[in-house]
């Protein structure tokens, strides 16, 4: 693959392209979704926030409008005190005026009614709806409990504090099996005397789903708990099993209950259930109206944000972002390399009429060239080269046939040269051999001449040196002959030259 890529011009260009964007791809998107992520966060927060307030005034309103409910009823009943009856009339259109209400007592002072001396009404809805003013009927319920009614905490604390409270849920209530939270309004009498309580009881149930439904989103949930960990709206709207927010399991829950006990007002990351949430919590605190009461009831609210919701868009978007820029830069990547080969295809074709020059073809033409960018530029360079290497070359090979023909001619002057040199060699070996004889006659001559003594005949001595003279002059005559012959070779030897 290395080899391909160090090979293929337009493959390595596309990689490296396609590298230097997926670079500045990665920064991009880091940088975005980093502070997408910080914007979401804060719009999270923002959500979190303005749906904890909304959710504390609608628990409000709903506790607010059972005070009015109960007082403007009160304000009825100071008429008709004295009439037993006219009580069972009370008890159960405080059920049917308010639609969160699921139960009503109402309890006199024993003795108060010399006839029934412990007189209590208690009606209650047949069965607790998940809806508020539901249609179930109303029926009342004369049991007894297992202790008198003035024995029991809701009679006590309205009766000796003489205002009304809120009372938080009992596990051990006598009125239902189901835990409620109920409103205990002292009644007095015209001397501002407690003669009785009125007691509405408002389903846990029923409070958690109508808060449940303002949840931020589809798997957060909303708290409200007591200074004691008891639970005012459960987290999933059931009843309240278990019924103390102590009983639950894990160090980041116990932290944020222990917050919500204290009155802290903060946010925390809150594991629960195999989940993450960001916990927004603060107290909660009632509005402020005429002649109500118990402004700080002790309470905490809270809501669980879950992080999948909060990042769940953000995750998608993420993951689209992710895909397409990986199909992008795949798509960057073919396109590039497709245009890439085209544009860079003169080049391979340069490169192989670059490979045929080398090999000495410079017979085959290049393609018309119709560019006039670089590449185009080069082309024609190309061409001129080309056509300027086969001008020289056609130079050179005329040269070079001229050279084989004047070695040619150098070769069969060569040859006719070595023939004349071999005559004469031939012809000094002819003529030389023509020498010998008459040295040798006259070496014998004179070897006579040089014996002769007083006694010889002048005659012979005069024949003698006659014959001297003779070969003499033959070879005087011959040696005269071979420098004729020596110097009309070197005449034309300077003319062959010239």
């Amino acid at each position: 693959m290395l080899e391909k890529i160090n090979r293929d011009l337009s493959l390595r260009i596309s990689l490296l392209a396609v590298l230097s964007m997926t670079t500045l791809l990665v920064l991009s998107l880091s940088v975005m979704l980093v502070k997408t992520k910080e914007a979401i966060m804060e719009d999270a927060e923002k959500r979190a926030e303005n749906t904890l307030q909304g959710t504390s005034e609608n628990i409000d309103n709903i506790l607010l409008s059972v005070e009015e409910t109960a007082g403007n009823m009160l304000f009825n009943m100071m008429y008709y005190l004295g009439r037993p009856e006219r009580m069972y009339t009370y008890c159960q259109q405080l059920i049917e005026a308010n639609p969160y209400v699921t139960g009503c007592v109402i309890a006199m002072q024993p003795g108060y009614y010399k006839q029934e001396p412990y007189f209590m009404v208690y009606m209650h809805r047949l069965e607790t709806s998940d809806q508020p003013g539901s249609d179930s009927p109303i029926i009342r319920d004369n049991r007894l409990p297992t202790r008198p009614y003035f024995e029991q905490t809701w009679w006590r604390k309205a009766h000796n504090e003489r205002h009304a409270i809120w009372l938080n849920p009992q596990e051990d209530s006598e009125t239902g099996d189901e835990p409620f939270i109920s409103y205990c309004m002292p009644i007095p009498d015209a001397n501002m005397k407690t003669i009785g309580v009125v007691r509405m009881d408002v389903s846990m149930g029923l409070l958690s789903n109508i808060v449940a439904a303002a949840k931020p989103s589809t798997h957060s949930f909303c708290a409200v708990l007591d200074k004691d960990g008891s639970f005012i709206v459960h987290p999933n709207g059931s009843h309240l099993i278990p019924h103390t927010a102590d009983k639950l399991q894990g160090e980041s829950l116990k932290k944020v209950v222990d917050d919500m006990k204290s009155g802290k007002s903060s946010h925390n990351i809150l594991n629960f259930n195999d989940n993450q949430y960001y916990a927004f919590y603060k107290p909660f605190m009632h509005a402020k109206a005429p002649y109500r009461v118990n402004e700080n009831s002790g309470w905490s609210i809270g809501i669980a944000y879950s992080v999948d919701d909060i990042y769940s868009e953000y995750n998608s978007v993420f993951k689209m972002a992710v895909t397409l820029g990986f199909m992008g830069l795949v798509l960057m990547f073919v396109f590039a390399l497709i245009i890439l080969r085209h544009q860079l295809k003169p080049l391979s074709t340069l490169s192989n009429q670059a490979k045929r020059i080398a090999l000495g073809h410079y017979d085959r033409q290049l393609p018309k060239n119709k560019r006039h960018d670089e590449v185009g530029r080069l082309h024609n360079g190309v061409e001129r080269m080309q056509l300027a290497l086969a001008k020289h070359i056609g130079e050179l090979e005329q040269q070079i046939n001229m050279l084989h023909e004047r070695n040619k001619v150098l070769h069969k002057a060569y040859n006719q040269a070595r023939k004349a040199d071999l005559l004469k060699v031939a012809f000094l070996h002819n003529v030389t051999n023509q020498m010998i004889k008459p040295a040798q006659d006259i070496d014998n001559y004179v070897e006579q001449l040089r014996q002769m003594d007083g006694n010889t005949e002048g005659q012979t001595a005069a024949t003698l040196a006659d014959s001297i003279q003779e070969n003499g002059y033959s070879i005087t005559k011959t040696l005269n002959h071979i420098l004729s012959l020596s110097e009309e070779d070197m005449r034309r030897e300077v003319e062959s030259h010239e």
